[in-house]
């Protein structure tokens, strides 16, 4: 009897191929971006809620620069992702080249299999070996026939494979355009929200500047956002001192304590050079002399932040005139402060150690700038005399 040669079958089985499911591969930073995209809304939600109520001039300040860091980060991670996408696109443009100049490569053999088929006729396999005139004749066209069997099966599987990857990276390729063409849309959309959002901030600067009343009262407001604090770490440390009194504790002796001992060698709590230090001076944007109660450290967007030693969070939400901070009591006396943050990682009462993060860097008008403070006893100290020296 004769068999169905695979050729035969292959051409039965193009008639209806199946086209696989589309996969797409997990972008590694789509969660950041739905992160900062959601931030991003807050607050711009935040500012349209305020809208022209808002008086207060620092708070202004802090909402654009929040708004302005916010949606560079956003325009960031939508060009990363765009230029991504163009790469993908363009590797799955070559890899569609390659294959189908591998599928005509098969095409043409096969091809020629069906045109051998053809010129032999009715002659089944069956016909060919008994043609043969002795046994080991036969033996040998049985095997040579066989080994053109699996060839042509080989090339069946391989063609039909093919055919499915291209139809697969041509229907994953459209997919990738279309999300292509929406993240375009979206960066160019983002980029004019940016430059609506520095023009707004520029023009808040420039009114501080040049307006005596306003530059008055972001002094009295940074003044006044300065004794709020000052406040604060006034009461957390009346309570500590009356903890130990109702626990009957002594207090810890001086020079004993971590911080105390490790005096001009702690950590520092980000990676970055010194941009303000500490005491009085000329603000150069608000034009104005401001008391820097810490020091201000540059770095990159988002880098961690770190504790200078162990301690319990005292305070970790927003503060105005601080941004997002986290404030730490170090049950000795001692606080340090963390200003300027994006996200806060630590809850209010969490007991930290050393070195841990607590939060990432977030910018200000001067960019993504830390405030850092040590305070003795609620009163501010310079940080860079407890700080180790940078290399």
């Amino acid at each position: 009897m004769s068999r169905l040669h695979p050729i035969i079958l292959l051409l039965l089985s193009l008639s209806l191929p199946a086209l696989a499911g589309v996969t797409q591969d997990i972008d590694e930073q789509e969660q950041a971006l739905k992160d900062i995209r959601r931030k991003l809304a807050e607050a711009r939600e935040r500012a349209a809620e305020l809208g022209s109520k808002e008086k207060n001039v620092l708070a202004q300040l802090e909402h654009t620069s929040e708004q302005v860091g916010l949606t560079r980060q956003v325009l960031s991670e939508l060009r990363n992702k765009e230029g991504r996408l163009d790469r993908e696109v363009s590797g799955l443009n070559q890899g569609l080249l390659a294959a189908e100049a591998r599928l005509a490569r098969q095409n043409a053999v096969m091809e020629t299999r069906v045109r051998d088929i053809y010129k032999r006729g009715q002659l089944n396999d069956w016909e060919v070996l008994v043609s043969s005139g002795s046994l080991a004749d036969i033996a040998k066209r049985y095997k040579f026939l066989n080994l053109i069997a699996e060839q042509d099966d080989r090339l069946c599987r391989s063609i039909k494979g093919e055919r499915e990857e291209i139809l697969r990276d041509k229907a994953d390729r459209e997919e990738k355009l279309v999300i292509l063409a929406q993240v375009k849309g979206e960066t160019e959309r983002e980029a004019d929200n940016l430059r609506r959002e520095e023009d707004k901030q520029k023009k808040l600067l420039d009114n501080v500047r040049r307006e005596k009343n306003s530059k008055e009262q972001l002094a009295r407001e940074l003044q006044a956002s300065a004794k709020r604090m000052q406040k604060l770490l006034e009461e957390l440390e009346r309570r500590r001192k009356a903890e130990l009194q109702a626990r009957r504790e002594p207090a810890p002796l001086p020079g004993t304590t971590y911080i105390e001992q490790n005096r001009g060698g702690l950590g520092w709590p980000v990676d970055g050079t010194l941009h303000s230090e500490f005491g009085p001076k000329m603000h150069p944007r608000y034009n104005t002399v401001i008391q820097n109660n810490g020091i201000d450290i540059k770095s990159r967007l988002g880098a961690p932040v770190r504790t200078v030693a162990g301690g319990r969070v005292a305070y970790a939400e927003r503060f105005v005139g601080y941004g997002k901070m986290v404030l730490i009591d170090h049950l000795s006396g001692f606080y340090t402060l963390y200003g300027n943050l994006s996200d806060i990682l630590v809850a209010p009462g969490a007991t930290v150690v050393n070195n841990q993060v607590v939060g990432t860097l977030g910018s200000t008008i001067d960019g993504p700038i830390l405030h850092f403070e040590v305070r003795k006893g609620g009163k501010p100290v310079d940080p860079l005399e407890w700080l180790g020296k940078r290399r």
